[in-house]
């Protein structure tokens, strides 16, 4: 497979159960992007099967401040090579904090690439049913942690090249290419 028109990098934020993993799968999948999921990065640096259940509470065990860190730096160094290489990449995480987003925008302007931020937002109400009938998903988000989740989450309201996205029916994926296309002339 070749690399489709110029290679770009997008970073997907927001809660836990917000629809991240959907939305990047789904615009991946529109624009011949690769997908690399902080949840996979962050299990495969502790060393812990793809599959395993972390039962930690909210920042604790593989979800500290250091290893969330150390996840994210690697993250963004995969979606640098990648990029490099051609490709579009979307790295699906909650990128919560707002210096995690400004690092995912840095490296796109140093790679010469353009970048954009899907924010995926939807209600606790949908997020707490989505997170309570997760199974067989990588993702450790559970509905208890929500809370926590949102009370640290830094909105990204403001930040440059970010497109909303809600995910609280069906997913926008031709009106979240448009507003893209806007941003990033794709």
């Amino acid at each position: 497979a070749e690399p489709r028109g110029p290679a770009r990098l997008l970073i997907t934020t927001g809660v836990m159960g917000s629809g991240k993993s959907t939305v990047a799968r789904a615009v991946a999948a529109r624009l011949g992007a690769i997908v690399i999921r902080t949840d996979a990065v962050r299990k495969r640096l502790a060393g812990v099967g793809i599959h395993e259940r972390a039962a930690a509470g909210f920042e604790q065990g593989l979800y500290t401040s250091h290893m969330s860190d150390r996840t994210y730096t690697r993250a963004l160094q995969l979606a640098a090579e990648v990029v490099g290489a051609g490709w579009t990449v979307i790295v699906d995480g909650s990128f919560s904090r707002a210096a995690e987003r400004a690092e995912a925008r840095r490296v796109a302007h140093r790679l010469g690439t353009a970048h954009a931020t899907l924010w995926c937002e939807t209600s606790d109400a949908v997020i707490a049913e989505r997170l309570a009938r997760r199974t067989a998903d990588i993702s450790d988000g559970r509905p208890q942690l929500l809370p926590q989740h949102r009370a640290r989450y830094e909105t990204p309201e403001g930040e440059p090249g970010l497109v909303r996205v809600a995910t609280d029916a069906e997913l926008p994926v031709d009106q979240v290419l448009e507003t893209l296309e806007g941003h990033m002339a794709i």
